[in-house]
């Protein structure tokens, strides 16, 4: 009798275990469904925020009254908006501050050759445009189909490049980089002209005294440093004052899981037409 008690109470201790066990179990399920809910959620969340980010810079842009953008309008610097717990920061970038791979420029080939490209990777990129035709570059990632090209060489070019503008071969003169101006202006000297007039006294792109080129002050701006008037409307053709597309960048983050966070890059042109968006 004693012996059939003791396994009774062994039987018993073993049930206890195992439910205990599948208790546990259940536990540590539910708390991990709990988990992958709460991050789903954050993630919608964080999603529409940068959504909401990105519409507000669509918003400002379209507001500049200005006949011209430079980098020391509102939509270069970093903004913030608040909103649920959570915090997006969103900015832009002149997308008409890249060369147009896209763009109907006969000096494409020679220009990428500036930015760094050996000839026969410049010329292949070119002749791969014009088998495209009309259609040109679809995506960034098309350059890969191009014999020769690599990663290495893909991140060379690829923050002074777009597709996404159409075919108008002009830069933004009041935004374009220092690399891609040496890639569009042959003449070291008027390339620094440009710069040390854009940049103003201090000699810093953004800031307050930022000297702006616009189509009313662009001849004569060209004239005082030295340019002719036949040679002034080669560089008409080489620039524009203001930019129709633009690359915004919204990053969402929320205070009380800094782990948690969403970046939308989307380029959009000035009226809020989308031409690419990425989620990260």
């Amino acid at each position: 009798m004693i012996r059939y008690k003791g396994s009774v109470l062994i039987l018993v201790l073993w049930v206890v275990i195992v439910l205990s066990l599948l208790s546990i179990a259940i536990s540590f399920s539910a708390s991990g469904d709990v988990k992958l809910a709460r991050y789903e959620s954050e993630n919608i969340k964080a999603m529409y925020l940068a959504k909401a980010g990105v519409v507000k810079l669509i918003a400002d842009i379209k507001k500049d009254p200005n006949n011209y953008d430079s980098l020391n309008e509102d939509w270069n610097f970093e903004n913030e908006l608040r909103f649920g717990g959570g915090v997006v920061t969103y900015s832009a970038a002149d997308e008409e501050r890249r060369l147009n791979l896209n763009g109907h420029s006969q000096n494409l080939k020679e220009g990428l050759s500036r930015l760094g490209l050996e000839d026969g990777i410049s010329q292949r990129i070119w002749d791969y445009k014009v088998m495209k035709g009309e259609e040109g570059f679809e995506f960034m990632e098309e350059l890969f189909l191009i014999d020769g090209m690599t990663k290495e060489i893909y991140s060379t070019i690829e923050p002074y490049v777009t597709i996404y503008i159409g075919t108008d071969s002009k830069v933004n003169i009041n935004t374009v980089s220092e690399n891609v101006l040496k890639a569009v202006v042959e003449d070291d000297m008027v390339l620094d002209k440009i710069l040390e007039y854009r940049r103003g006294y201090d000699g810093v792109d953004g800031s307050d005294d930022d000297r702006i080129f616009t189509d009313e002050n662009f001849s004569l701006t060209f004239t005082d440093f030295g340019i002719t008037p036949e040679n002034i409307i080669n560089y008409q053709n080489l620039f524009v004052v203001k930019s129709n597309f633009f690359r915004i960048h919204a990053k969402v983050s929320f205070s009380e899981d800094k782990g948690i966070a969403k970046t939308a890059i989307c380029i959009t042109d000035r009226n809020g037409e989308v031409c690419y968006w990425r989620e990260e």
